[in-house]
């Protein structure tokens, strides 16, 4: 090929080019630290890594790869490319050897000249060099090459039919800026061919479908999501297919376009088998022979009975049967039910991985637990469950998989599975025991490995009321009072799973009403209120409590809540709604009630704001129930007894008092069964705002509000414990008596 000009360049033919990632750091588009473990990938799998984490722009590292093989970087959108340059190059071969042909022109003292840019240039070889000299010799052309982005030539290449076609008396192709199809100006561009797709994606659609509409599902990071490259994005059918999908399941579908040829080698992957999975492959529908007569089913109604769809479902054919992903539900996907340790156990010496975590999971959610712990210890790896608030060891596994079952929840999680040195958060979805479980995923880096968290929220369950959460006498008709105010503020406090959100959930599904805009802020949305408008924040978006709150307030709400205040920024904000006539209702960590007032403070509102705007703050612990069936009388120590005689000296209960202990039994864990809360309800009063304006400690302040008759945490957890509903060593545990 001919030398390199300022416009164009030949082909590297002696020393072997630069790494793409030395490129990269050189040009400070991505960090040494975080592509350090790829140095010994080649520049291809490095354009396939830096793709896939999106560390750099499909630009970046067609830019890059220009340096690499000392050719210049071209944007075929700003080109119009001429039909003669088009055709020059075959169409067969430009689509093996991603190539366009974008200018031919005639240049002093080099001839005939064409210009083509490459898309794949990772995949330059000695054999590719050689077609493209056979094609300059053969065409009597000197050939001058550059660097393009993988869409700029796949939408190039679109052009070839209109280009080539005998009809078309069109001059020139346009610009690939002004194409009128909308699916080659709208669409991102997937390359399949750096894609490895799993057998539990690509079953989603049928293997017929995705054959006769050149359509396949490449990836689904969540059951709500799936990801799909279409070879024929213009079909009037796939795209009525798409629309049927998305509103038929209630899930979404991200639309890529594909190189036709691709999207049918990827259909290899319908013969992989599922990695480490012993189900069936699941039924599907049959196509039909004549194309126009397929139907789409028209879509179901939607009933708000009808628990959601999970994984998507197909219906082409009048009789067609409904795709079913076996890795979300996990009865089908373990084949039994997991409810006893022993059970967990027995599938774990199976040695396989993904059985394992869904059965952990399985039993988890059957034992009611909030949270599941997967830590690495020096000689094993330890699983924890949370149930009822306490920690229990579950089951020592071989410290040996413990890589597997970090990448399994990985992957469950849409999380970077090569990434172990800092902290990362996803989550997850399954279906178990006939509930549809959300899973939050937290990993974070310690000295013998990840440890995972994962907080389980049931979707399914249902919400409960204000007096099963535990309010009762004079905390219920004072709280009740204060929601009936159109505006104000409520706040519950206490510390991380102390049930304040449940609290606020409770107050909600009171006050819910179709003449009340309600609207909240959340993170994570734990359980969905009918009626009620929930947003999930998105920090990393910029999607805040503060920016969120700013953006309710033009949504003409009635009731706001805001899931937390974290910062001085949302806590004025809030404020301000409960005095221009909101209901704002949110959460705060602090120890008691009386704390919460001096905690605003310290984030800088102006006392007097905070005493004008607060209706009422509740403090609150969670404690274990004892369970009914197995409780008995229990025996308290004397100093014990006396310190509780000292805190209920103000109420009239008979004497001597009389405790209970639970005795264990087969329908409990370890006497206890459930949790109840405890609580201190502070309404606003005029020597309260007092001492707040005043900035006095909170614990005058909290002598003021028991003064006018408020009932402390303590006191309540130990007239609870008076009733039999939990017992004195449950309140020792969450409040020092």
């Amino acid at each position: 090929m001919a030398g390199r000009s300022p416009e164009g360049g030949r082909l590297f033919l002696g020393p072997k080019p630069k790494n793409l990632l030395d490129v990269l750091i050189h040009q400070k588009k991505v960090k040494e630290s975080d592509v350090f473990s790829w140095r010994n990938l080649d520049n291809a799998a490095l354009e396939g890594q830096l793709r896939k984490a999106n560390l750099a722009s499909a630009e970046d590292i067609a830019r890059a790869f220009g340096v690499c093989y000392s050719l210049p970087y071209v944007s075929l959108k700003d080109v119009t490319i001429t039909r003669e340059a088009l055709q020059a190059i075959p169409e067969d071969l430009a689509k093996e050897l991603k190539i366009i042909a974008y200018e031919l022109s005639d240049k002093p003292l080099v001839g005939r000249t064409l210009k083509i840019a490459l898309a794949n240039p990772a995949c330059l070889t000695e054999d590719v060099k050689h077609k493209i000299d056979d094609l300059e010799k053969k065409k009597g052309l000197k050939i001058e090459a550059s660097i393009t982005t993988l869409d700029d030539f796949t939408l190039a290449h679109s052009r070839y039919e209109s280009a080539t076609s005998e009809a078309s008396q069109t001059p020139a192709v346009k610009p690939l800026e002004n194409s009128s199809t909308p699916a080659q100006t709208t669409l991102p561009i997937i390359d399949l061919r750096k894609v490895i797709i799993s057998h539990d994606a690509i079953i989603k659609f049928p293997e017929d479908i995705a054959r006769k509409y050149k359509m396949v599902v490449f990836e689904s990071p969540n059951p709500t999501l799936i990801k799909v490259a279409l070879g024929e994005p213009e079909n009037p059918k796939v795209k009525e297919l798409i629309k049927f999908v998305q509103e038929k399941n209630n899930i979404k579908v991200e639309e890529y376009q594909a190189i036709p040829d691709d999207v049918l080698s990827a259909l290899k992957y319908y013969k992989d088998q599922p990695l480490m999975s012993e189900e069936k492959k699941p039924e599907v529908p049959k196509d039909t022979e004549d194309e126009e007569t397929i139907k789409l089913t028209p879509l179901a109604p939607l009933t708000p009975s009808k628990p959601k769809e999970s994984v998507p479902e197909i219906a082409i054919a009048k009789d067609a049967k409904p795709l079913v992903l076996p890795q979300n539900n996990l009865d089908t996907f373990l084949g039994t039910t997991v409810k006893t340790i022993e059970e967990l156990e027995a599938i774990a010496q199976e040695n396989n991985v993904p059985r394992t975590v869904a059965a952990m999971v399985a039993l988890a959610t059957f034992k009611k637990a909030s949270d599941i712990h997967i830590e690495p210890t020096e000689k094993n790896l330890k699983v924890r469950y949370r149930i009822d608030g306490i920690l229990k060891d579950i089951i020592m596994l071989p410290l040996e998989i413990h890589p597997a079952v970090v990448s399994r929840i990985k992957i469950l999680s849409s999380l970077k599975i090569d990434e172990n040195r800092v902290p990362q958060d996803g989550r997850f979805d399954v279906i178990t025991n006939g509930h549809s479980i959300d899973f939050r995923v937290s990993t974070l880096p310690t000295v013998h490995g990840e440890k995972i968290a994962l907080r389980i929220l049931d979707k399914s369950a249902r919400l409960y009321t204000m007096e099963e959460m535990g309010l009762t006498g004079r905390n219920l008709k004072v709280l009740t009072e204060n929601i009936d105010k159109p505006f104000g503020t409520i706040l519950s406090t206490g510390p991380t799973g102390s049930g304040k959100s449940t609290t606020l959930y409770a107050i909600l599904n009171r006050i819910s009403t179709a003449s009340v805009n309600i609207v909240t802020l959340e993170d994570p949305v734990e359980y969905e209120i009918p009626g009620v408008n929930q947003c999930q924040i998105k920090p990393k978006i910029g999607f805040t409590f503060a920016n969120g709150l700013r953006s309710i307030l033009r949504q003409d709400p009635n009731v706001i809540m805001v899931g937390e205040i974290r910062d001085s920024e949302t806590a004025a904000l809030a404020v301000h709604a409960a005095l221009t006539g909101h209901l704002v209702l949110s959460t705060l960590h602090t120890n008691d009630a009386a704390g919460a007032l001096l905690r605003l403070i310290n984030m800088g509102v102006e006392p007097f704001l905070i005493t004008s705007s607060i209706n009422v703050v509740i403090a609150q612990r969670l404690v274990r129930k004892l369970c009914p069936k197995c409780k008995a009388p229990a025996h308290i120590p004397e100093p014990i007894f006396q310190v509780i005689e000292k805190e209920l000296a103000g109420f009239n209960f008979p004497k001597p008092y009389q405790f209970f202990e639970g005795r264990g039994c087969g329908e409990c864990e370890q006497g206890y069964k459930g949790r109840i809360g405890i609580f201190e309800v502070m309404p606003m009063s005029e020597e309260i705002e007092g001492l707040a304006s005043a900035r006095k400690q909170s614990s005058e302040i909290k002598a003021a509000a028991v003064k006018q008759g408020m009932t402390t945490m303590k006191q309540d957890g130990l007239i609870k414990a008076l009733k039999g509903q939990t017992t004195v060593n449950e309140v020792l545990r969450v409040i020092s008596v």
